[in-house]
């Protein structure tokens, strides 16, 4: 049933909807599938002459049980609103299929047939109801009930009934070679036999009305139909692409987002899940480039979620080529972090970092393929952050170093740098390692290993960096040897510090070396407070930077009122551990500044831990006025001062106040609310030994009655805490039993305790044994 004008419209049904289509108006509906919803009749009615219905042949209306046919009643029919087509005037009656039996629904579905009066043999469809309404094609695929007298333009009211076999005349030469290569897909088939088949001939001849092309025209149809089509000229094969490789050519070439998803929707997940990884990048790419909610509809995200699942699928097989480039590759794992926008669906929220992981990996193994690596896939230093940057750069850690270390041979400083900063907080520590080595050759400049190296300050911090970093520390180190004598103190002061807490004891010759060098400079009068600080606090712990305790005492001593108290109480404790290496004039000048700013007003203010600090601070610097003031103060704060600070200074006032703080320990251990909210209020189990033992050595004759009810309240507080004792604890606590005798009752349930506990340690551990021995 065609329009007339419209050779090549013709009307079909999809389900109960129609439409007035061309083959290019549905390209994705197969031949047979296309022209098999084309088809009708016309089922006569004798009550009125010329009257019919127009039934979609072979179609099943609810009940019937066989589909409607010639001479047979029933299936579904071209229906229109009555009501409707009268009061919408010319826009009239939209057409829909719907199922009528006999004598049902005449005044939708009745119409009587009256020859054109333009168009020889075609037919005009007037409503049997409705006089003066008929049955009209609007363009480009309506089809409605309208007034007769309602003229519009467009409208066509001609119809002409066409044989089925007529839709022969407009297959196209594709749909013809199809059965002839889906005789065994995939494979090439010689020209000869396509220009001998009989279905081809006779579509030249009826069809298109000329000689079977010869061997050039079918070469250029081939070569114009890529997408569809492969020829070898030199053999005079071809062959049909599969439906997934036709797919993917189609992916590859567009870069519009409504493409992709028209193309996605129509393709099953299988063929999906055959595709290459470059065909499924660059439709995740084009996707990527929606960028507002808007945009991104239901059917956009569908089409991401597919492709995501698609890629998750096809990334975990071993492709032997890359069908895009590699530096593509790497650009789609960055756009792919973009599907969806700034508010995509959760699934593809969570897809799209491990299709960039996919993306990125799949880059990085394209190049190692390479016979010239990465700079032959186009990569340069900057790439290789852009690698670190995406997601899974811990797990391709050993790929990029492997492949990446040609890439540093010439580029600049800064470029390096910017590799090894990425690297170290993506936790690629070879990647890393890579970036060092090339950092520190570039800073050596081709110098001999003994002489000295210049140093400018960018130089020196990044061989902090490297350091900072934890690669290539003997390397690191001997090249700050060398830089040291010229070296700026403070950037050498830096770099020694985050040096010496990453290296290793065959670094020790080289820390040492530079501390003398830093330590000669005399020039700590220009680092700022807190580097002192640094400085002291890791010569204290550090023999190799002992050399710098002197000066920097020194200095702290010029500028230690200016520090805040906390800082204060650090710079103190920590020079106490290192009071034998101090000149006797830095410590008299030091003792003077913390007298000036630690006033008994100032220790009132002090936190618990800050003034135990103090306690320990001038009893390791022999400072007896501040330490008795110190001492004093915390005395004072019993028994609402933290049982952990309390500790730490216990064995220092047992000296002195035993009786006193025997008698407070126990309000201490129960919880005397700190003042503190900070403070911790109990003490570990190992702690509780370390107390037990600290009293048990005191002299009977300090407080006997107070020292037997702290133990004992140290006992009860132990015995349900044995099984968390550290070894160290339990031996401890052992001594502890032995030499306050096992006899007393405070401590024999302990004692028993530890024996029931290594009982049964030595029967897990032979068990264990015999299991190994099993």
């Amino acid at each position: 049933m065609m329009p007339i004008g419209f050779p090549d419209k013709f009307v079909r049904y999809s389900g109960r909807r129609l439409f007035v289509h061309s083959r290019k108006d549905d390209p994705d509906v197969e031949f047979k599938a296309f022209f098999e919803d084309t088809k009708w009749s016309l089922w006569w009615l004798p009550e009125v002459n010329n009257m019919c219905r127009i039934r979609k042949l072979g179609s099943k209306a609810r009940g019937d049980k066989c589909g409607a046919a010639a001479g047979r009643a029933g299936g579904l029919n071209m229906a229109f609103d009555p009501q409707k087509a009268k009061k919408a005037r010319a826009e009239g009656s939209e057409v829909r299929m719907a199922p009528a039996n006999k004598g049902q629904k005449a005044e939708s579905v009745n119409f009587v047939t009256k020859a054109s009066p333009t168009c020889e043999g075609a037919l005009r469809f007037e409503s049997a109801s409705q006089r003066g309404q008929y049955l009209a094609f609007f363009p480009p695929c309506h089809l409605r009930v309208v007034p007769f007298l309602e003229d519009a333009e467009e409208r066509v009211l001609d119809f002409l009934f066409v044989d089925f076999e007529s839709m022969f005349k407009f297959i196209t030469l594709e749909e013809v070679l199809e059965p002839i290569f889906s005789e065994s897909p995939g494979a090439w088939i010689d020209l000869a036999k396509l220009r001998d088949d009989e279905a081809v001939k006779s579509h030249f001849k009826e069809v298109m009305g000329k000689e079977v092309w010869d061997v050039e025209d079918f070469q250029a149809y081939f070569e114009g139909h890529w997408a569809t089509f492969e020829y070898n000229a030199e053999e005079q094969k071809a062959r049909m692409r599969p439906k997934h490789e036709r797919l993917a050519k189609q992916l590859r070439a567009t870069h519009k987002a409504q493409e992709v998803v028209a193309a996605v929707s129509k393709t099953d997940e299988s063929e999906l899940h055959r595709l290459p990884v470059g065909a499924l990048a660059r439709a995740l790419t084009a996707l990527a480039k929606v960028a507002n909610a808007e945009e991104n509809s239901e059917e956009s995200t569908s089409a991401q979620i597919q492709l995501l699942a698609a890629l998750r699928v096809v990334g975990k097989g071993d492709q032997d080529k890359n069908d895009i480039p590699p530096f593509e590759l790497l650009h789609s794992a960055e756009k792919v972090l973009e599907l969806g926008g700034d508010d995509p669906d959760d699934t593809v929220l969570v897809q799209r970092s491990a299709a960039a992981r996919i993306l990125a990996n799949k880059a990085l193994e394209g190049a190692q393929k390479m016979e010239g690596g990465m700079i032959e896939a186009g990569f340069t230093l900057p790439d290789v952050v852009r690698f670190l940057l995406l997601p899974g750069a811990a797990g391709r850690d050993v790929q990029l170093a492997t492949s990446c270390p040609k890439l540093f041979e010439g580029r600049s400083l800064k470029e390096q740098r910017e590799v090894l900063h990425t690297a170290k907080g993506r936790n690629s520590s070879n990647t890393a390692a890579a970036a060092g080595t090339a950092l520190l050759k570039t800073l050596s400049g081709g110098v001999a290993p003994t002489e000295h190296v210049a140093a400018p300050d960018v130089h020196v911090d990044s061989v902090r960096e490297v350091a900072d970093c934890g690669v290539r520390l003997p390397a690191a180190a001997a090249l700050l040897r060398r830089m040291a004598p010229s070296a700026s103190p403070l950037k050498l002061a830096e770099a020694l510090l985050v040096m010496a807490a990453r290296a290793g004891p065959g670094q020790a010759d080289d820390i040492v070396a530079i501390s003398e060098t830093l330590a000669s400079k005399e020039a700590f009068q220009n680092f700022p407070i807190q580097l002192i600080l640094d400085i002291v606090l890791a010569s204290s712990k550090d023999d190799n930077l002992q050399v710098l305790v002197r000066p920097a005492a020194a200095m702290a001593a010029t500028v230690l009122t200016q520090w805040p108290f906390e800082e204060m109480v650090k710079l103190l404790l920590s020079l106490a551990r290192r009071h034998a290496l101090l000149k006797e004039e830095v410590d008299d000048r030091l003792r003077s500044a913390a007298e000036k700013c630690f006033t008994s007003e100032q220790f009132q203010l002090l936190g618990p831990n800050d003034l135990a600090g103090m306690v320990l601070a001038t009893l390791g610097h022999g400072w007896s006025r501040l330490h008795e003031v110190a001492g004093q103060e915390l005395l004072r704060r019993l028994p609402h001062f933290p049982a952990k600070e309390l500790l730490m200074v216990s064995p220092v006032l047992f000296q002195k106040h035993a009786a006193q703080l025997i008698g407070a320990w126990p309000k201490v251990l129960a919880g005397g609310a700190p003042k503190d909210p900070k403070a911790a209020d109990g003490l570990l189990p190992d702690q509780l030994v370390q107390l037990a033992r600290l009293v048990g050595d005191q002299s009977e004759s300090e407080a006997p009655d107070a020292k037997q009810k702290l133990m004992e309240d140290l006992c009860e507080r132990l015995l349900p805490k044995v099984t968390e004792l550290s070894a160290n604890g339990r031996a401890q606590l052992s001594q502890l039993c032995k030499t306050e005798g096992a006899n007393a009752t405070h401590l024999a349930k302990l004692q028993k305790s530890l024996v029931a506990m290594a009982g049964i340690q030595a029967e897990s551990g032979a068990a264990s044994s015999r299991g190994k021995r099993a």
